[in-house]
């Protein structure tokens, strides 16, 4: 959502976003993007997350900290109501910038949800903070998230950076070196 930023506007409620084509508005919220990944039949789904640029500081940090652990919340019952959760494997997304104080914060909200999802993403980074800050909250993260689950790191876009990942303990990646180069 980062990138679309400049089309959208984050409340409790959801994202809202304007076409940049129409102007016309919609809402996504928790659980309709719960319903679109179910409908296309994805293996593995996401929540809902309020991510910020990973140089964003101060107090939207922690407030988009704090509402996606709410909208995984929403996330997870939405989940269980549509009867798929053996089918679709829901991932929590952790946030809280470049603060270890936050990401501790997210951590432990999001393994307390343990039981009721399937594995976590560790979101809201690759937006331009030093590699060394990178690999340090990926270390950070990976250290403290259960073994017994997927641990993905979203937004990889180097081949150091996936080997680096993955000695630190990340199972799995998502690799946008495409975007950063198109």
């Amino acid at each position: 959502m980062v990138s679309l930023s400049s089309f959208s506007e984050i409340t409790e409620e959801g994202v809202r976003f304007s076409s940049p084509f129409t102007g016309e508005p919609t809402m996504l919220t928790a659980e309709e993007s719960m319903s679109i990944q179910h409908s296309i039949g994805a293996d593995i789904i996401m929540q809902l997350d309020d991510v910020v640029s990973s140089l964003t500081t101060g107090p939207r940090v922690e407030e988009a900290m704090w509402r996606s652990i709410r909208w995984l919340d929403r996330c997870i019952t939405a989940h269980k109501d549509s009867g798929r959760s053996g089918q679709q494997n829901l991932f929590a997304i952790v946030q809280g910038g470049l603060s270890h104080d936050l990401r501790d914060k997210c951590l432990d909200g999001m393994i307390s949800r343990r039981n009721d999802v399937a594995g976590y993403a560790i979101g809201g980074l690759s937006g331009g903070e030093e590699k060394d800050v990178f690999w340090r909250i990926i270390s950070q993260c990976t250290a403290k998230l259960p073994t017994d689950r997927p641990r993905y790191s979203m937004g990889i876009g180097f081949a150091e950076d996936l080997m680096v990942c993955m000695a630190l303990g990340v199972d799995m990646v998502g690799f946008n070196i495409y975007c950063i180069y198109a």
